[in-house]
């Protein structure tokens, strides 16, 4: 039998996880709203004001480009990863190779060339946000296929996303206070723009880091069983994995539960600013308070997950959450209500909204790796690298949808030379929650009970063999 993995390396592997949410906050948090700026923001407009047939926005359009072309590369990643023969191990080599393009590209897709609206800055941003994708595509489906693999144990696991889930909530804390450095940037006499540019510099530094450290956190071989690697084509994988009912239940529901959090988390500052009517400059401490409260909670979730289920914590979660995006369309109504007290409103809405945060933040990766080890148990063959394809696009997918929706539906109502009305940040709001609500449906119908039970006998015959 392999090692088992210590507790330090693996606190040492999650590190990734800080990258990751200093990376995803600033595409799905600022992305949109660095390129389509509000008048009170001060940032220029780097890219045309065009829309295509009337209401697609340029950079919808880019986005939906880069996603395009990141659901070519998933696959074939996932392929790649599942037979690899490298000495270091089928999985940790592409973490090595993809560390240093993803902390690059996502930097500079911020550092258009040209001060004025361009086709250029639209092709720069475009190029590297391709090129975000494709790396972390080769840095982190290989990374969560891994992880079935050097922890077996279900209950284990969940706690290990547990600590990687606290890491990526932890840095999108401080993700989400660029806000409040961009400020003190301003005051000390930067323009905006660059203002901005130097809180993403700095994050980017302390990424890359954290990505390096992780993809030598430890050597893959003395935690990985010799399992059998998947002899099938790209095209027969995934068809196996589509096969496999639960995955296809639960991956539904994972979809559309992650359509509606990128749209929270796209429109997020948005939604402070002009519906809570809270300042930029304040609009951190809402963030902050629905992270911290969440990363409180993650001890709750995963003592509920061990005692009963993971599906109930993830389905009252989906609960919440489509209350959540009712409370934002009467946002401004509630603000008005408390005049001069519009921050503790936004408080309040960051505290209801932090156990969503923490179960679907939690949750459906650790359900995902039961399904995973579901499979292999069930056919003799590990096939962590595709389904993790798949599940790392179904990411894509949603943010994609994200960027692509938000930035159209925001526009909707929109003046002259405005590019966000107060109608369309409500109407995110109303398709975000239709989104929550088919996202409980389906969680609904997920049998984890079943997948769960059929591990543990598994694990235990195992354990009975060994000691025979």
């Amino acid at each position: 039998m392999s090692k088992v993995l210590p507790k330090r390396k693996m606190y040492r592997y999650c590190l990734a996880d800080i990258a990751k949410g200093l990376f995803t906050g600033m595409i799905s948090n600022y992305l949109l709203y660095f390129f389509q700026p509000t008048a009170k923001s001060g940032l220029p407009t780097l890219l045309p004001d065009n829309k295509l047939l009337g209401f697609i926005t340029i950079m919808a359009l880019i986005t939906a480009i880069g996603k395009v072309v990141d659901a070519v590369t998933d696959p074939i990643v996932a392929s790649l990863s599942d037979k690899c023969t490298h000495k270091a191990g089928r999985r940790m080599p592409f973490l090595r190779y993809a560390a240093i393009p993803y902390a690059l590209s996502v930097l500079l897709i911020f550092f258009a060339p040209f001060k004025q609206g361009s086709v250029a800055n639209a092709l720069w941003v475009g190029f590297f946000l391709i090129v975000y994708y494709t790396a972390y595509t080769f840095y982190f489906i290989p990374r969560n296929a891994l992880v079935p693999e050097i922890i077996p144990d279900t209950k284990v696991r969940v706690g290990y996303y547990g600590i990687s889930t606290a890491f990526f909530m932890g840095s999108s804390s401080f993700m989400y206070a660029a806000t409040l450095f961009v400020d003190m940037l301003k005051k000390a006499g930067l323009t905006p723009l660059w203002a901005w540019r130097t809180v993403f510099t700095v994050f980017a530094a302390i990424g890359i880091t954290c990505l390096l450290l992780s993809a030598y956190a430890f050597n893959e071989k003395d935690y990985v069983e010799g399992n059998t690697k998947p002899k099938e084509s790209i095209i027969r994988s995934f068809a196996l994995v589509f096969k496999n009912k639960n995955f296809v239940v639960f991956t539904a529901g994972d979809l559309f539960s992650g359509v509606s959090m990128a749209f929270f988390q796209t429109a997020m500052l948005y939604y402070i600013t002009m519906l809570l009517n809270v300042p930029e400059s304040q609009s951190f401490l809402v963030m902050l308070t629905a992270i911290v409260v969440a990363i409180c909670l993650f001890p709750l979730i995963i003592r509920l997950s061990r005692k009963y289920n993971k599906k109930t914590p993830l389905v009252v979660a989906s609960v919440v959450f489509t209350i959540v995006f009712g409370i934002i369309y009467f946002g401004d109504k509630l603000a008005a209500l408390a005049p001069g007290n519009e921050l503790i409103v936004g408080l309040i809405v960051g505290v209801i909204v932090a156990f969503p945060f923490a179960a679907i933040n939690i949750l459906p990766q650790s359900i995902i790796s039961d399904i995973i080890q579901l499979d292999s148990v069930e056919n003799g063959v590990n096939r962590e690298g595709i389904f993790s394809a798949v599940k790392t696009f179904i990411e894509k997918v949603a943010s994609a949808i994200a960027m692509m929706g938000v930035s159209s539906i925001l526009a909707i109502g929109a003046g002259a030379g405005e590019s966000v009305s107060l109608l369309g940040v409500k109407l995110t709001g109303v398709c975000a929650g239709a989104f929550s609500l088919l996202s409980l449906i389906f969680f609904i119908f997920y049998n984890d009970k079943k997948v769960v039970s059929t591990i543990e006998k598994y694990r235990n015959k195992v354990k009975e063999e060994i000691s025979e």
